[in-house]
This record gives C-alpha cells, structure tokens and sequence, in this order.
C-alpha cells in the first residue's frame, strides 16, 4: 500500500500489469458502467423533464466503460507507454470533474423543480 503513494510507482518506465485482485476490481468496476449505462439508455428514450440527465448520465457510463476497456486491453498487452499507471490518474481526474458537472446539472434541475412548485402553490390562491 506505501508503493502507491510514490512517483516513481505511478510514472515507471515498464509497469507491471495488473494484480488479479485490481484487475478483478476494474472489471466489476467496467461492468457497473455497463449495466448503468442501460439502464440510463432505456431512461433516456422517454420523454419526461429528466431526458437531458438521463443523457448526459448514458454518454458518462458509455465513454468511461470505453476507455476502461482500452486501459484494460493496453495493461493486459503490456504496451509500455499506454499501459502505464498516470493514465489511470489522468482517468480518474477525468471521471470526478464530470460527475461534478452532472451534479450541477442535477442541482440545477431541482431548484428549477422547487420554483416550479412554489409557482403553482401561488397561483392556486390567484383568482
């Protein structure tokens, strides 16, 4: 565990491919996209207020479950360059910054609900 908090672990030259351990973990974790990423697809062909969520959440679980599964076939390869462990960081960054930006998005869709609802609690003591 101390090796992964070391440079030279996650920028070696030649790494090593993955434990069974890690590599059964990443599967599960591609195969959770997987599954997600139907189950987003199947919400985001009804037409509701949600589609655009529901789309943004399909297009996350499908190119992420992509590029796991290119991470995966470079690590099992052994290709020196694409194989190494920063482009898992790189992964990692890249999945935490959109899920951020699809919180906002789900932010963003309750306060317009809230004001939504509050318009209608008004204007039911309108004449």
């Amino acid at each position: 565990m101390t090796n992964l908090f070391t440079l030279s672990y996650w920028f070696e030259s030649r790494p090593e491919v993955f434990v069974p351990l890690a590599r059964n973990l990443f599967i599960a974790f591609l195969a959770l996209l997987f599954v997600a990423g139907i189950v987003f697809m199947i919400y985001r062909k009804k037409t509701g207020k949600n589609k655009i969520l529901f789309n943004k959440l399909y297009d996350f679980c499908f190119i992420n479950l992509v590029l796991g599964v290119v991470l995966l076939f470079f690590n099992g390869q052994q290709i020196q360059f694409f194989s190494s462990r920063f482009w898992l960081l790189i992964w990692l960054a890249i999945i935490i910054v959109w899920l951020l930006n699809i919180s906002k998005k789900i932010k963003k869709i309750i306060f317009h609900r809230e004001e939504r609802r509050k318009e209608e609690e008004f204007k039911k003591y309108l004449p």
